[in-house]
């Protein structure tokens, strides 16, 4: 059957865990410039004029369920591969693709490349979360968590592998089947010839590398073959080892400062219990070296020797308004949980 709200109730089913569904409020769409402009400016995709992507786009649609008059597609006179997908209303999107993607893609290839993009609007990715502020750690974890969703909906509109990662491969390299033999053991095994993969990938990037969405793209193969038969179990686990990868060779060093910040919430929300009840026993130091170490103990211990009973309550406060302040500012959209969980480590360790 093809509907549109079943095909986003079954994308939904896919959708990788970092990717946080927006909380904006669909009458906020207003796109429809856009639309005009490609309407003046590109050419419309349609049986008449472009009748083998035509064909192409009629498939993808049966294959993911999609109605196709929700979508408007267009081709774009440039030499850059790009593809982009605009959301202008709730139920319609518009798709734009360069003449240099079209011509650089075989008929399979282009098909991920409209899968991929009609995952960002079957997954609402045409609206950024309300709360997250632009540009802070967050914001840049979720766009790129953004792209190995569609990366997902891209494979099962296609459902075959290998012309999933060509596509890709070219869009990485920009060279057609003439100078490329694709090896993708080969292309995926680069990330093994990096010589610091802890330094990551700039934190200012919305995509991940093509090795990332590649690796993470063969293990949802593994496991999924068919967008109406999904096991959670099975997301769960694939979402694990993308989220290893994406630490080891993207942004380590963004989630070692989460768990560094979680940490010092406990810390200190932990210490103001403490510095209030008047006592710090044993039973909660010996709580707080289990998880902290004895040589943070005991800077602590020298921490609440420097103050008064009265300055104390004050110097702790700050320190806990500190990070829980910067934890808002870099990880909003899930800082209530975050804290919360914080919290809870807080009271078991103070008793």
């Amino acid at each position: 059957m093809v509907s549109l709200t079943c095909a986003k109730e079954l994308s939904e089913k896919v959708r990788y865990k970092e990717d946080l569904p927006s909380l904006a409020q669909e009458h906020d769409y207003d796109l429809s410039a856009h639309k005009d402009s490609m309407l003046r400016h590109g050419l419309l995709i349609s049986p008449s004029l472009t009748p083998l992507l035509e064909q192409r786009i009629v498939e993808v649609c049966e294959n993911l369920g999609v109605p196709r008059d929700c979508i408007s597609a267009f081709v774009h006179n440039s030499a850059e591969v790009q593809a982009d997908c605009f959301i202008d209303t709730p139920t319609t999107c518009v798709l734009r693709f360069s003449s240099g993607l079209i011509n650089l893609m075989d008929a399979d290839e282009f098909k991920f490349v409209i899968s991929h993009e009609l995952g960002h609007f079957l997954l609402n990715h045409g609206r950024c979360n309300q709360y997250v502020k632009k540009s802070s750690s967050q914001d840049f974890i979720i766009r790129r968590a953004m792209e190995i969703s569609a990366d997902r909906i891209g494979f099962l509109g296609l459902n075959n592998l290998e012309k999933s990662l060509q596509a890709i491969i070219k869009t990485a390299s920009g060279l057609d089947n003439k100078f490329l033999r694709f090896d993708i053991a080969s292309f995926i095994s680069q990330a093994d010839l990096l010589s610091r993969p802890e330094r990551g990938e700039s934190s200012s990037s919305t995509h991940p590398s093509m090795l990332v969405r590649c690796r993470a793209l063969l293990w949802f193969s593994m496991k999924v073959h068919s967008i109406k038969n999904i096991n959670k179990t099975e997301i769960k686990a694939i979402d694990k080892l993308v989220e290893k990868d994406l630490e080891k060779f993207v942004d380590g060093n963004i989630r070692i400062k989460k768990r560094e910040l979680l940490d010092d919430i406990v810390l200190w929300k932990a210490s103001e219990l403490i510095v209030y009840s008047g006592n710090f026993k044993k039973e909660t130091q010996d709580n707080m070296i289990e998880m902290f170490g004895v040589e943070k103990v005991e800077s602590l211990k020298s921490f609440f020797e420097m103050f008064s009973p009265e300055e104390l309550v004050e110097e702790v406060s700050k320190k806990l308004y500190a990070a829980l302040h910067e934890l808002n500012e870099n990880f909003s959209a899930s800082a209530h949980q975050l804290e919360d969980e914080a919290f809870e480590k807080a009271y078991a360790i103070a008793g």
